[in-house]
């Protein structure tokens, strides 16, 4: 039911409804069937528009809802647009004065104008999939209006995100997800926490699927701010799903599914992926389909997941043509970060040191936030004291260009701090002496060509 107030005096009333008289010719069939009709929608949607844009929104609302009375449901998108945003801040100034019975009414009026917006503009010229559009925004309200019935909005956003898809806006699918989450937080039973938790995995992959490709869409328009908001979603989402998702219950969850359907390949892609973002390797499942999957699909996860269980038995030779596949086919994908660091920490425990930093100067690149690839670049030049001992300082001196890396690592990501300052003072003790600096007349700070690398750094005690 729509809450009416008293219409408020207006000023200047004689001009705007002079902007509201019919041109000569002019077809005002839109306004109504009778000139009067016409007449009376024309001034009320003049009168209210011009409240609004003055940002006048409580005398806006009286002469909104006159033209919604009065004019024909199709005159104007806008009368439900910026009705809902009446509407609401209705309802918000009824909640600050405690009329909890005027704040419902309002709330149910919201939602009714989101399906009158829905049932008549169900497209448009630039938006095909307008209702869908609505319909997520009626999602959205819903959850944050509503919120003792959140859940009821689930159908909705199911409904919009299977017709929108990657064109979904991002705080939409951020939206939906965390309502997945509502749901498992209350589920009861055994039974119904398995469900919420399979729902979870399963809409992780699509949405995620939906992220990647709507970041590409708007990369591709050179639309770097919602790129961004892509990106941000996907983090959050990443961030939800490394809370509520742990391996043992993914498990058991995951290996119902294969066993239901033991030759549906894409089970076991989606396996796979939900396994590596969790770091589930420790189990029964996880290698039989990684090879399952690479032997009919080499993909980055599948070289990924062999290459991690090799690692794990010491064979890191072996391992590393799996984890650099791994990179090759991912390219930049999300997860390309991750395939770096992985490849450069094997190659360095191969004993392939140069391979080892070219892979973490690529990670740091691919994930310019995160300082773990410098310190993974230091640790392979502080291996390399033996390799450069041709140096007056035999090759000491590749200690002071390790601490620059770990200083720079922690000066880009606070977390690493911790490790990087333990490193720091482990690779301190192995620094040139006093008397080596003398031997050699090098003061404090000078700067020191470390050759075997092609890099420079400065002296320390």
């Amino acid at each position: 039911m729509l809450i009416k107030a008293p219409i408020a005096p207006l000023l200047g009333t004689a001009l705007c409804l002079m902007t509201t008289l019919p041109l000569l010719g002019q077809d005002d069939s839109k306004y109504g069937d009778t000139p009067e009709q016409q007449a009376a929608c024309k001034e009320n949607l003049s009168l209210y528009e011009t409240y609004y844009k003055q940002k006048n929104y409580t005398d806006a609302y009286p002469f909104w809802q006159e033209a919604c009375s009065v004019c024909p449901p199709k005159v104007s998108q806008n009368m439900y647009i910026k009705g809902v945003n009446l509407l609401k801040r209705q309802m918000k100034a009824a909640i600050k004065a405690k009329d909890n019975a005027r704040a419902i009414a309002l709330r149910d009026s919201v939602f009714m104008y989101y399906d009158l917006r829905i049932e008549h503009f169900p497209t448009t010229s630039k938006k095909p999939n307008n209702g869908c559009e609505v319909l997520a925004r009626k999602a959205m309200d819903w959850t944050s209006l509503n919120k003792r019935a959140a859940q009821e909005a689930r159908p909705m956003f199911e409904e919009s995100i299977a017709c929108l898809e990657d064109k979904a806006d991002a705080a939409v699918l951020n939206g939906y997800y965390a309502l997945l989450v509502e749901a498992l937080n209350g589920a009861e039973g055994a039974e119904a926490k398995e469900t919420a938790i399979g729902d979870l995995l399963n809409e992780y992959l699509r949405l995620s699927d939906f992220i990647e490709s709507g970041r590409q869409r708007e990369l591709a328009a050179a639309d770097s701010a919602a790129a961004d908001k892509y990106a941000t979603t996907q983090k959050n989402l990443d961030e939800i799903f490394v809370q509520v998702a742990n391996c043992e219950d993914m498990v058991p969850v995951l290996t119902k599914k294969l066993e239901a359907a033991p030759e549906d390949i894409d089970i076991k892609k989606k396996s796979l992926r939900l396994l590596n973002e969790k770091g589930c390797t420790d189990n029964d499942i996880f290698l039989p389909v990684a090879e399952a999957v690479y032997a009919v699909e080499k993909n980055a996860d599948a070289a990924y997941s062999i290459g991690i269980q090799l690692a794990k038995k010491g064979d890191f030779n072996a391992a590393l043509p799996y984890f650099e596949e791994s990179v090759e086919l991912c390219g930049d994908c999300p997860k390309a970060g991750r395939n770096l660091m992985k490849a450069g920490q094997v190659a360095k425990n191969a004993g392939q040191v140069s391979k080892c930093i070219r892979y973490a100067r690529k990670a740091a690149k691919a994930d310019p936030g995160n300082g773990e690839p410098y310190l993974l670049i230091g640790d392979a030049i502080a291996s390399m004291v033996g390799a450069c001992s041709d140096s007056p300082l035999q090759g000491r001196e590749v200690y002071w260009l390790a601490t620059d890396y770990y200083v720079r690592a922690k000066s880009i990501d606070s977390e690493v701090a911790s490790k990087a300052n333990t490193k720091i003072a482990q690779v301190k003790k192995s620094y040139p002496t006093v008397d080596d600096l003398f031997t050699y007349g090098i003061d404090e700070g000078k700067e020191i060509t470390v050759k075997c690398l092609g890099e420079t750094t400065k002296a320390r005690k």
